[in-house]
């Protein structure tokens, strides 16, 4: 198979750039510069820009002109917008979607190409549904009040390590967020950024292993929050707050009853909220009493809730939520060494222009 055939070009304005992954079940997405001729060497393009500007009507012309055959064209248009799809039909395209191009989008559009082109290698996708069927397993032990199966959250946990040494963690975040939801996409996010942010730190295989198995237990508490909390599309009260604010204690009461999980382990399950200045909760520890395992698991929570995709809110860029952490972290909250080593591995497949635009959001 042609290398060009499994990486996707999109072509898109500036404001969507952010929302799209550099890479997604076993495809690389490399995103065009709007400013500069399309390469006529492209074989899959994605298109969502203003077919109204001329110049823009221009490139896709010319880029039409020089396009190799069996290329593969795509217009994302307006809902209804019988002018761009007109257009678009005039500019190549072989078929029209309705904006924006999203991850969701490129999934449903790989999953296509996938099975036209025979693909069988090795994605995300399987690491990502063992690991959500695990806590699904951990959900339902503890609500159950039986001991909840380390072994399988174990191996779940070896299962995702070895998914994100391979593919990296752009292919994780963007797997996690085209088909998981609500808790488990949570979950399965802050576990797959810890172990990423293990592995890429040189961390050891057991403190790896710890993180990750860490990360997957750490919400297990929230089984015994009502749903009508749990999934609020607003702002919770005071009362409702509180109750969410109990599931680190309850998470924690009920794995240290069975006696056979790592105390590193129990302690970042019932402290991840915690804050080095003394302000997190539920014991208000402060920064001698908190061990790195658990300042890590700290701030992956936290971008992990930042990067999340929920019905309230869309998922925020890389460089917002690493803004957001380096600002806690002036605020006493979060260790800053942390945060920049957590920034690198989360940028670590920038190109250079990128990492150029964003360098205000990623200095300490």
């Amino acid at each position: 198979m042609n290398d060009r055939q499994n990486i996707i070009h999109v072509l898109c304005d500036e404001e969507h750039r952010h929302m799209l992954p550099s890479a997604l079940m076993g495809f690389g997405v490399r995103l065009l510069d709007p400013q500069k001729p399309i390469p006529g060497s492209t074989m899959i393009l994605l298109v969502d820009v203003d077919l109204r500007n001329p110049e823009m009507v221009a490139r896709l012309r010319e880029f039409r002109k020089v396009s190799q055959r069996g290329s593969d064209q795509i217009f994302a248009i307006g809902k209804n917008d019988l002018q761009d799809e007109l257009q678009a039909t005039a500019l190549g395209a072989r078929k029209t979607i309705t904006k924006p191009i999203t991850e969701k989008v490129l999934a449903k559009h790989i999953e296509e190409r996938r099975v036209a082109l025979g693909m069988t290698g090795q994605t995300a996708i399987t690491a990502a549904q063992a690991g959500a069927q695990a806590i699904q397993d951990s959900f339902d032990e503890a609500k159950d009040d039986t001991p909840v199966n380390i072994d399988k959250i174990s191996e779940a946990g070896k299962n995702i390590a070895a998914s994100i040494a391979d593919l990296g963690i752009s292919e994780w975040l963007s797997t996690v967020r085209v088909y998981h939801q609500s808790t488990f996409q949570h979950i399965l996010l802050v576990t797959g950024i810890a172990c990423a942010f293990a592995q890429n730190t040189g961390m050891s295989n057991s403190d790896i292993a710890k993180l990750t198995q860490a990360g997957l237990l750490h919400d297990i508490g929230k089984v015994w929050i009502p749903e009508e909390i749990l999934d609020k599309p607003g702002k919770l009260t005071a009362d409702e707050f509180d109750i969410v604010k109990r599931h680190p204690m309850d998470g924690y009461n009920k794995l240290s009853s069975q006696g056979n999980i790592d105390p590193l382990i129990l302690h970042g399950v019932r402290h991840h909220h915690e804050y080095l200045n003394g302000s997190g909760y539920p014991d208000g520890l402060s920064a001698p009493e908190i061990p790195d395992l658990t300042r890590i698991l700290t701030i992956c929570d936290i971008m992990g809730a930042l990067l999340e995709d929920r019905s309230y809110k869309p998922p925020f860029s890389i460089e917002k939520s690493i803004s957001i952490l380096m600002k806690m972290a002036d605020d006493g909250k979060v260790e800053r060494a942390l945060v920049r080593a957590l920034a690198h591995v989360m940028t670590q497949h920038w190109t250079p222009a990128e990492q150029a635009k964003n360098s205000g959001a990623l200095k300490a």
